[in-house]
C-alpha cells in the first residue's frame, strides 16, 4: 500500500508571545516544529504500515528551514520525503498549496491509496488544505478522525474510523481506500525516534521540487477573505455548567449537565449528492435569516 502524508512546519503555540502594548506578535521568539496534528497523521500512517505493509511518502510545502519536519518524518520511519517550494509560494493560500500537493501526487504513475493530513495547523487553523486536496484529486474524504483501526475483509483493507462532531458527538464509519483522511491531534501519541534514526535523518538528502514545473499545477484563485483586526493573548474562559430543569428526574438532570444542555436540540442527517446537500444548506440558512 502506498501512503502519502502532508506535513507542515508551524510555530509551537507555547512560543508565541504577543506584546501587550503594541499588540504585535514577536516572530523572533517562534519555535518552529512539526505541526501537532500532522505528527499524529504521520504516526497513524506508520502504524498502518506496520500492520498492512507498504511505503510512506512525506510531503511539505515550505522554504529550506521546513526540511526539519521531513527529517523528523524520516527519523520516525517514512520511506521517502520531498519538499515543494518556489519563491512565490510564500504568498500562497491554502487552496494553492493544496493544488501544488495534488499536482505532485498526480506526477507519479498512480495516486496513493491513502493520504493523511492534519486536521488544522497551529498558526492559521483554516482546515482547508486536506479537503481541498481531496477535491483536486477526486477522492472521498473523512475529516476530524479521532479513531482508526484497520480491518481485513475478503482480502481487502477496510478502515474502522471514529470522527469528532460538534457538541461532543462522535460518528463511526467503515471506509475503503482510496481515501483522504484529516486527523485530529488527539488520535494518538506520536513516537519518539531513536538517536541513530535521528542522526541518519540529519545526513539524508532532501529532494526538492519546483511546483511551478509540475505539468498539472495551476494556481488557484483565492479571495482575500481574512483581515487581521487585532492580536492578543487569549483570556481563560470560565467553565459554565448549565442548570437543568428541576422538574426532570435525577437521571435526566445528570444527562442535561453532561451534554451541556443540548439534549433537547433536534438534529437531522441529510444525505444526497453534493448539489442536493448544497441546496439543502442554502434552504436551511434562508429559513433562519442568514441569506
Amino acid at each position: 500500500m502506498r501512503i502519502a502524508v502532508c506535513l507542515k512546519q508551524a510555530p509551537d503555540s507555547s512560543s508565541v508571545y504577543v506584546d501587550p502594548i503594541s499588540g504585535e506578535v514577536d516572530r523572533e521568539r517562534f519555535v518552529q516544529s512539526l505541526n501537532a496534528a500532522d505528527a499524529c497523521a504521520l504516526e497513524a500512517a506508520l502504524r498502518l504500515k506496520e500492520k498492512v505493509g507498504g511505503s510512506i511518502l512525506a510531503l511539505t510545502v515550505g522554504p529550506e528551514e521546513s526540511e526539519e519536519v521531513l527529517r523528523v518524518a524520516l527519523a520516525m520511519g517514512a520511506d521517502s520525503v520531498e519538499r515543494l517550494w518556489h519563491a512565490s509560494a510564500a504568498d500562497w493560500g491554502p487552496l494553492t498549496i493544496a493544488a501544488a500537493l495534488a499536482a505532485r501526487l498526480r506526477a507519479d504513475s498512480a495516486l496513493p491509496e491513502l493520504i493523511f493530513c492534519g486536521e488544522a495547523s497551529s498558526d492559521w487553523a483554516s482546515g482547508t488544505v486536506g479537503p481541498a486536496l481531496a477535491a483536486y484529486l477526486g477522492l472521498p474524504q473523512i475529516t476530524g478522525v479521532i479513531g482508526l483501526e484497520p480491518l481485513e475483509e475478503d482480502g481487502s483493507l477496510l478502515l474502522r474510523l471514529s470522527r469528532r462532531l460538534e457538541r461532543g458527538y462522535r460518528e463511526r464509519l467503515l471506509a475503503k481506500p482510496p481515501l483522504l483522511l484529516t486527523v485530529h491531534e488527539t488520535l494518538n501519541e506520536p513516537r519518539y525516534p531513536s538517536l541513530p534514526a535521528h542522526l541518519a535523518a540529519l545526513q539524508a538528502t532532501i529532494a526538492v521540487s519546483n511546483p511551478l514545473e509540475l505539468l498539472q499545477f495551476a494556481c488557484a484563485s483565492e479571495a482575500e477573505e481574512t483581515t487581521i483586526v487585532e492580536v492578543r493573548t487569549p483570556r481563560p474562559r470560565p467553565h459554565r455548567i448549565p442548570i437543568p430543569d428541576s422538574q426532570l428526574s435525577p437521571f435526566e438532570r445528570i444527562g442535561a449537565i453532561i451534554t451541556g444542555g443540548t439534549a433537547r436540540r433536534q438534529t437531522r442527517l441529510v444525505e444526497g449528492s453534493a448539489e442536493e446537500l448544497a441546496r439543502e444548506l442554502v434552504r436551511f440558512l434562508r429559513e433562519r435569516g442568514f441569506a
